[in-house]
C-alpha cells in the first residue's frame, strides 16, 4: 500500500487538487447562489414593506379626506339648522306679537309649525355644547306664545274699549266707567283683597258696551284679575332677548366663525 502510494503520488497529488478545486468552485457557487437568493429575498420583503406602507399612506390619507369631507358635511348641515331656527323662531315671535293687535291664529299656528320643525332638526345636528343655550331659547319662546294665548285677546278688548271711551258720542261714557271699574278690580286683586264685587261691578259695565262681543267682556274681566300685561311681556321679551344672544355667541363658537 505503501509503495502503491508512493509510486503514484503524483498522480493522486494531481487528482486531489482536482477534486479539491472542482468542490471549491462547486462550495463557491453554492455560497453565491445562496447570497443571491438572500439579496433576493431581501429585496422582495423590501419591496412588500415599502408597498404595504405606501398603500397605509394612502389609506391613511383617504381616511382623512373622508373624515374632513364629513365633518364639513356635518358643519354645513348644523349650520343650515341653526339659521333656519333662529328664522323661524323669529318668525313665530313675531306672529305671536301681531296676535296682540290683530286675531290672526291661524297664521301663528303656521309659524309654530314651521318652528317646531326648525327645533326637530336642532336637536337631531347640534352638539351637546349647544344644549343649554338651545333649551333657554325653547322655553322664552314657549313663554311668549303662552302669555299671547292667554291674555292678546284681553290686550285687543282693552285697546278697543280705551278707543270707545275717546269718542265725542255713543258708548264714551259706558267705556269710561267699564275702564274705572276695571283698574278698580286690578288693584283689589293684585293686592288680595276680595274681588267678588269689583268683579261684578266691571263686568256689569262692560255688558252696558255694545261695541264689545261678550267673549271680548268676559277676556278683559277676567284679564284684570291678573298683575298688568305691559310689565310681565316686557320681562319674557327681554328674557327671550337673552336666550337668543346667548345662543347665537354659543353657535358661533361650535361652528367655528368667532371673529
Amino acid at each position: 500500500m505503501t509503495d502503491f502510494l508512493t509510486e503514484h503520488a503524483t498522480t493522486l497529488l494531481a487528482l486531489l487538487t482536482l477534486v479539491s478545486a472542482f468542490g471549491g468552485a462547486v462550495l463557491g457557487a453554492k455560497i453565491q447562489a445562496n447570497g443571491g437568493r438572500a439579496q433576493a429575498l431581501a429585496a422582495q420583503k423590501a419591496a412588500e414593506t415599502a408597498a404595504a406602507a405606501a398603500l397605509q399612506a394612502v389609506r391613511e390619507q383617504t381616511d382623512r379626506a373622508a373624515a374632513a369631507s364629513h365633518a364639513a358635511a356635518v358643519r354645513d348641515e348644523r349650520m343650515g339648522a341653526i339659521a333656519d331656527l333662529l328664522r323661524t323662531v323669529r318668525e313665530f315671535t313675531r306672529t305671536l306679537d301681531q296676535l296682540y293687535s290683530e286675531p290672526d291664529e291661524a297664521s301663528v299656528d303656521a309659524a309654530y309649525g314651521h318652528f317646531f320643525q326648525a327645533r326637530s332638526a336642532v336637536e337631531l345636528l347640534a352638539p351637546t355644547a349647544l344644549t343649554a343655550t338651545f333649551t333657554r331659547v325653547l322655553v322664552t319662546a314657549e313663554n311668549l306664545a303662552a302669555l299671547a294665548r292667554k291674555r292678546a285677546e284681553a290686550k285687543r278688548a282693552s285697546e278697543r274699549l280705551s278707543r270707545l271711551s275717546y269718542q265725542f258720542e255713543g258708548q264714551a261714557e259706558e267705556a269710561r266707567l267699564a275702564l274705572e271699574l276695571l283698574a278698580a278690580l286690578r288693584t283689589a286683586a293684585v293686592a288680595g283683597e276680595d274681588e267678588a264685587g269689583p268683579f261684578r261691578l266691571a263686568h256689569g259695565a262692560l255688558c252696558l258696551v255694545s261695541g264689545l262681543t261678550s267673549a271680548e267682556q268676559l277676556a278683559l274681566v277676567f284679564d284684570h284679575k291678573r298683575p298688568a300685561l305691559e310689565p310681565v311681556l316686557a320681562q319674557h321679551r327681554e328674557e327671550h332677548s337673552e336666550a337668543m344672544a346667548a345662543f347665537i355667541t354659543q353657535a358661533r363658537i361650535v361652528l367655528g366663525v368667532v371673529n
